[in-house]
């Protein structure tokens, strides 16, 4: 392998040039030759364009987490640090206003709120049967989405579980339904955002499960009245519908 002299520019001084075997000195590059300069490169012909560089790889920016920065530990303006949770302080539509009520029945209590989904909820036969037969003055347009009617079926339902083989053989009876519900208590209470005069206060049944908890014998346990929603008129209907 030889190497020869290359005149040099008037951009930078000579280059020597190494040479493949075989190949003849002075040509333009070939797959068997290289070039190594010793000085900087060679000026860029007119007329042509350069070889743009290759972009470096992209890296995937950096996950964002908690952390003594993070601006999310801000958004709840006053959170409790105690707690983590931010008080709730503007009404979130599909979420509040809602109704809780708690069922007790022989020392056993049962938890729920209103069913606010597209679909009302799956009651007990015996339930759905009893607010099918209801007259229209007792009728609610929400009728059978309180929090009442979805505790007594969850109830009944459970009872009629837990029967004997033979008495499983026919459907649960309306005095199997009274007897299981012997000495129950039931209440409801309002959830609103924080602030809210009537967060925490009793919310009374409506027509529909008042004569609902007559029928079955439930008791119902009534706490001090809310305070007057003077921006939806009727309090039950807007927070059970």
């Amino acid at each position: 392998m030889g190497i020869t002299e290359g005149r040099g520019t008037e951009a930078g001084p000579t280059a020597a040039v190494e040479t493949a075997p075989g190949a003849a000195p002075g040509r333009g590059d070939t797959p068997a030759r290289r070039t190594a300069t010793t000085g900087p490169a060679r000026p860029v012909p007119p007329g042509r364009t350069p070889t743009p560089a290759a972009p470096p790889p992209a890296t995937a920016p950096p996950a964002p987490g908690p952390g003594p920065g993070d601006p999310r530990l801000a958004w709840g303006g006053g959170t409790d640090l105690a707690t983590g949770v931010p008080p709730l302080r503007h009404r979130r539509d599909g979420i509040l206003p809602a109704v809780g009520a708690a069922l007790s029945v022989r020392g056993e209590t049962l938890t729920c709120t209103a069913g606010k989904s597209d679909q009302p909820p799956t009651l007990h036969p015996l339930v759905q049967d009893f607010f099918d037969t209801l007259p229209t003055g007792q009728r609610e347009r929400f009728t059978g989405r309180c929090p009442e009617a979805i505790l007594l079926s969850r109830h009944l339902t459970t009872a009629e579980g837990s029967r004997s083989k033979r008495a499983s053989r026919k459907p649960l009876s309306p005095n199997e339904a009274r007897r299981s519900l012997k000495h129950a208590k039931i209440t409801a209470r309002h959830i609103r955002e924080d602030g809210d005069p009537r967060h925490g206060s009793y919310a009374p049944p409506c027509r529909s499960c008042t004569a609902l908890l007559a029928h079955f014998g439930v008791r119902v346990i009534a706490g001090p009245a809310a305070a007057p929603d003077h921006g939806s008129g009727n309090g039950n209907v807007t927070d059970r519908g």
